[in-house]
């Protein structure tokens, strides 16, 4: 039922839904109902008459994109085509771009790469092209990360190296330019290598597609025109994550489309991956013709946990422009607790995790934050002493795993035959191949013109007992290219026996991930979609890795980038020390890098419904107070925090013998229970 016939929407929902002007954004707080907006949004323009295909809904991850599509799906009128309704990645919607224009566009038959397969692609051009005394000096994930960078802002090599490489340092030391002038003498001829060689081989990487679409359209005002007109209303989802080459994207609708963009300034936290905090924040000097509209009514908090958050912004030198107020009215304070080390955190956590589930909660309503896997390690090992089944949030995605890999490399030959990355993983798993071998068949074949052709020689080469398996298996896979879902399965039938002997006790359990890809893949219609969709899904969307058995009732453990868009009751947010909020990195970074780690502790603090649990070092605040001179001191998040927003517990014993730690609140007063000495 449509969302305005239920009067779900709250006025200023409503007003951004139905907006009649060009371009609007929508800077939604956390838990506003941006998703709730977005889809009433595009429900108006369908029941107006607009064409769904004439309607790009992006975001920027496939699962969140999906879900738009299938809430506006529910929602819309009976006689819109709701077949036509589809939500995008950004990644995918330039795919899909690609394949309407074919002849302005030959990457759309490329094979793409994810970051594994762009390593190995950088590690062969090092290899192939390069004397041996420049392997060491070259990294290749350096490389990478200097290209990636310089793709995504649209930056010069120069300044992709400074950010890379010197971040931290003055860019107007005489040493560090002399460094980055020699950095760029001896990276420039690899990357020029490496686009060279994805050109031959038929690859397109993560940022290739954004790239050569953006590069396209900003340079033919009838190309930009006729792709305008196939997309009339633009629809993006979490704004703020934006990068100056997504920009430069959307840049080139704003004369013939409209753009519709919510997000919030407050939780864009992904600078590392390029995104622009500025593009965002100076939407309407940036975009003409535009406007702002703000969703402050909060529903996910009560308000004791909105007023921490809200404070913490108002402490950054930066105008964030709104505060949260929260539907459900008030609750509990949040809780700041010292704790004497992480195993006394993780032991206190999981304790008030088995408190809660014997009065009556799920595993479920408990979530535990932290700043990376690494730092979860000891709450997941308190999970696992007690008996707590857990998801955790981060990691290797499905995509990259060896075995997935392994049968996904038969899929990319079947698509592009001089995939010799692909050739490389599938022709050493077979017994009797290793890397030396593999290259010299790879050197045969890779010349000719088809599969069949490669197959033959395959065949006529020294290859022991196993020619059925590896040919049989590229067969079978290339009569179903366009049903991804049967081949997949169909290659790792022809491959089990060989991927059993490779993994052994592990094989049944990763055996279990072919099912959730089956039905991932049941939703493509061809392996180039699928390995689009899947290989290429944004970094932000994380995989779960499950631990103890698949119980979809566990607590779960996430760093701050993979909790945006996750909430639960109880949260608990780890290790939020001095010289933690902000790091010592980003101090040295400057007032930028700062100000995103205090918009991450935001999105942390604003994951919880009804308590919020803080944990701090006894010790790191002693310190703090013993020399509090040092700029972390200064700068710390939670210096004077007003003594009514929160509670402050002690759990331990404090020696006495130390100073008076700052306890971020003003007077001892706040503390009658404890002696402090």
């Amino acid at each position: 039922m449509s969302l305005y016939n239920k009067t779900e929407l709250n006025e200023y929902q409503r007003d951004a839904a139905s907006f009649e002007g060009k371009h609007l954004l929508v800077l939604a707080g956390a838990g506003t109902g941006k998703t709730k907006t977005i889809v009433a949004r595009a429900e108006h323009l369908l029941n107006a008459g607009v064409n769904p295909k004439k309607l790009a809904i992006l975001s920027f991850t496939r699962k969140s994109a999906k879900e738009i599509a299938d809430r506006l799906k529910v929602s819309v009128s009976p006689n819109v085509n709701k077949s036509a309704i589809t939500g995008k990645t950004f990644h995918s919607w330039c795919n899909e771009i690609m394949h309407y224009y074919p002849d302005q566009f030959p990457h759309h038959s490329y094979t793409p790469l994810d970051e594994d397969d762009r390593e190995s692609a950088v590690a062969l051009v090092i290899g192939k092209n390069f004397r041996d005394s420049m392997e060491e000096k070259v990294k290749k994930e350096t490389i990478i990360a200097i290209y990636s960078y310089a793709v995504n802002t649209l930056c010069s090599l120069s300044d992709a190296i400074y950010h890379i490489r010197f971040y931290s340092s003055d860019r107007n030391d005489p040493e560090i330019v002399k460094r980055i002038e020699a950095d760029k003498i001896l990276f420039a001829p690899v990357i020029k290598k490496y686009i060279d060689y994805k050109k031959e081989r038929k690859y397109i990487d993560y940022d290739d597609m954004l790239n050569v679409v953006a590069s396209a359209l900003a340079g033919s005002e009838e190309l930009r025109k006729h792709v305008s007109d196939r997309y009339a209303y633009i629809l993006v989802d979490e704004m703020q994550d934006t990068n100056p080459l997504q920009y430069k994207l959307l840049n080139s609708f704003v004369e013939y489309s409209k753009l519709f963009c919510v997000g919030d300034d407050a939780q864009s936290i992904y600078s590392f991956r390029g995104a622009d905090f500025k593009t965002i924040h100076g939407f309407t000097e940036i975009f003409p013709n535009s406007e702002k509209r703000k969703l402050e009514l909060n529903y996910r908090s009560t308000q004791e946990i909105l007023d921490l958050s809200n404070w913490l912004l108002e402490q950054s030198p930066l105008a964030y422009d709104k505060k949260l107020i929260a539907h459900r009215g008030t609750g509990e304070k949040p809780n700041v607790i010292h704790v004497a080390d992480d195993w006394e955190e993780a032991d206190l956590i999981t304790d008030d995790i088995l408190k809660t589930t014997a009065e009556g909660s799920k595993f479920s309503d408990s979530l535990v934050v932290g700043r990376s896997i690494w730092s979860l390690s000891k709450v997941e090992g308190a999970c696992l002493t007690k008996k707590i089944p857990y998801l955790k949030y981060g990691g290797t995605s499905l995509m990259q795993s060896a075995h997935v890999r392994d049968v996904v490399s038969a899929m990319r030959i079947a698509t592009n035959i001089y995939d010799e990355i692909a050739w490389i993983r599938y022709l050493q798993l077979w017994e009797g191949i290793g890397e030396v071998f593999a290259s010299r068949i790879i050197n045969e074949i890779i010349s000719l013109d088809s599969l069949e052709k490669m197959i033959a020689q395959l065949e006529r080469s020294n290859i022991k007992n196993l020619k059925a398996e590896i040919s049989g298996t590229l067969k079978k896979v290339k009569e179903l290219l366009n049903n991804p879902a049967e081949a997949m399965m169909a290659a790792l039938s022809q491959m089990e026996e060989t991927l059993y002997g490779k993994y052994k006790d592990e094989w049944m359990h990763r055996m279990n991930d072919f099912d959730v890809l089956k039905e991932v893949a049941m939703t493509t219609t061809s392996i180039t979609e699928f390995i689009t969709e899947y290989v290429l899904d944004p970094k932000v969307e994380t995989t779960i890795k499950q631990g103890r058995e698949i119980n979809t009732d566990a607590v779960i453990l996430s760093t701050i980038h993979s909790a945006k868009g996750l909430e639960a009751n109880f949260v608990h947010v780890i290790n939020v020390n001095p010289n933690g909020y902000p790091s010592s990195r980003s101090i040295k970074q400057g007032e930028d890098a700062v100000e995103e780690e205090r918009r991450c502790l935001y999105v942390a603090l604003t994951r919880a419904k009804d308590r919020l649990n803080l944990y701090r070092f006894t010790r790191s605040i002693q310190v703090q107070q013993s020399d509090g001179t040092d700029e972390a001191s200064k700068l710390y998040f939670l210096n004077n925090i007003p003594p009514e927003l929160v509670n402050i517990q002690v759990p331990g014993v404090l020696d006495k013998d130390k100073p008076k730690p700052n306890l971020g609140v003003q007077t001892e007063a706040d503390f009658p229970d404890f002696d402090f000495g």
